[in-house]
């Protein structure tokens, strides 16, 4: 109880202004002096779909629109920190509303918790383990290192080891410069803070966890909340678990989920998705429905290549389900663009631009966060059974084809992507 008041007060509305605390005159640092060294661009971004411009700056943890609602006065609001502490705090967000009753946020809540035990363990260090920091290992790497022979075998037995800790989908790619924050968000000061994460692990083990089918069907509502917080829970066991695993090997491993880097430039890379319009990773298996896991190691291991399976095409051309459905409008209708709508948006990257600060009012105003762009976006199926997954195969090989627009129209006649009411899933979840 006591770290969990630890981070209510740490959202405290009435905390001192400390030397260094920003504030919507004291904004965070840009890249400034902190500018990357190297090249801009690397020789797999075209097959990443990645557009780098010259104008590039890598991204201040202190920017993204979840600090923001910490320390920025035009983002927060006694609201906002209720939205905070309602994932610890019982009874925040209820109302006499289908989705919204003290079971759907208990249930909500009761997901979290495995992740809200890897975020307690470091409080009083002021650490935030695994949403604003690298989540700290346990132990010190064995003194005595396994041999490696073979990087490329080494690379497989890591994806056995993480499937079977429960991973649905692993890639392995180089460390990038360019998706590491040029600070960390110190949540108890409000305030910047240096960049801490080891120099000297050159792979990245990505995994990928997918969230639960039903439960996404019923956003917005705070019953859905089950599939994040579960989906968080289940990836800071697995970060954890397979840093362990690194760790007796004798190598160094850091575990990163929600913190330090930006999972989605590194998922592609690995060769787990594309880029969707919805600003999320669409991935072959789950669509957008997954949650996305990190390991930075100097073991030896071999590199996977990025995949294209057509969904930059299908949004580009086709398909506006996400930007259409989405309440507070945030996602763009329109073409990938170098424009930001503000300040937690990366700067010098053309890509579909979503609008954090439209999207996490909305988040605020439900109580809850929100999946409705993971919904109804036509790669998000269940492939469970057998004739789901020979029919998602068959729509992928369709949607990437010249019959896209027959694609989508299928999706829509079929009613993928309608919403379940949270009573309909209460009602399947008690029969079973």
């Amino acid at each position: 109880m006591r770290r969990q008041q630890a981070i209510l007060e740490g959202l405290d509305m009435g905390a001192l202004d400390e030397v260094g605390r920003l504030t919507q005159e004291r904004q965070p640092q840009n890249e400034g002096p902190y500018r990357l060294k190297g090249n801009l661009r690397h020789a797999k971004d075209d097959a990443c779909g990645f557009e780098v411009l010259d104008t590039f700056e890598r991204f201040n943890q202190s920017n993204d629109i979840y600090t923001r609602g910490q320390w920025d006065s035009r983002i927060r609001s006694e609201k906002v920190l209720n939205w905070f502490k309602g994932m610890f705090k019982t009874g925040l967000g209820v109302r006499n509303a289908d989705g919204y009753s003290v079971r759907d946020f208990a249930l909500r809540n009761a997901g979290w918790m495995g992740a809200n035990l890897t975020i307690q363990r470091s409080l009083h260090q002021g650490r935030v383990d695994g949403f604003l920091d690298y989540i700290q290992p346990y132990s010190e790497p064995n003194a005595e290192q396994v041999a490696v022979e073979s990087p490329a075998a080494m690379a497989e037995e890591i994806k056995r080891v993480s499937r079977l800790f429960g991973a649905d989908g692993v890639g392995i790619t180089h460390s990038d410069p360019r998706w590491h924050y040029t600070h960390s968000f110190a949540t108890k000061a409000l305030a910047e803070k240096p960049y801490a994460i080891p120099e000297g692990l050159p792979n990245v083990i990505v995994i990928v966890t997918s969230m639960h089918y039903d439960a996404v069907k019923c956003y917005p509502s705070a019953t859905a909340g089950i599939a994040v917080g579960h989906g968080y829970s289940r990836d800071c066991e697995l970060v954890q678990s397979i840093a362990t695993y690194i760790l007796n090997l004798g190598y160094r491993a850091i575990a990163s989920v929600n913190d330090s880097s930006l999972a989605i430039p590194y998922a592609i890379q690995a060769g787990l998705g594309e880029y969707g319009r919805n600003g999320l990773l669409i991935t072959k298996d789950f669509g957008p429905r997954v949650r996305i896991g990190r390991i930075h190691t100097d073991l030896p291991l071999g590199h996977d290549e990025p995949i294209r399976f057509g969904v930059r095409e299908f949004c580009d051309t086709t398909c506006r389900r996400c930007a259409d459905a989405c309440p507070p409008k945030a996602i763009p209708q329109g073409p990938p663009t170098e424009v930001i709508p503000n300040q937690s948006s990366i700067i010098g990257i053309r890509k579909w631009q979503i609008d954090a600060e439209k999207c996490f009012k909305f988040w605020v105003n439900q109580a809850t966060e929100c999946g409705i762009c993971m919904r109804v976006c036509p790669y998000n199926k269940d492939i469970s059974r057998w004739w789901s997954r020979w029919y998602y195969r068959a729509w992928q090989r369709l949607a990437a084809s010249p019959f896209k627009k027959l694609a989508l129209w299928l999706d829509v006649k079929l009613k993928f992507g309608e919403r379940m009411k949270p009573s309909q899933f209460w009602q399947q979840f008690r029969s079973r």
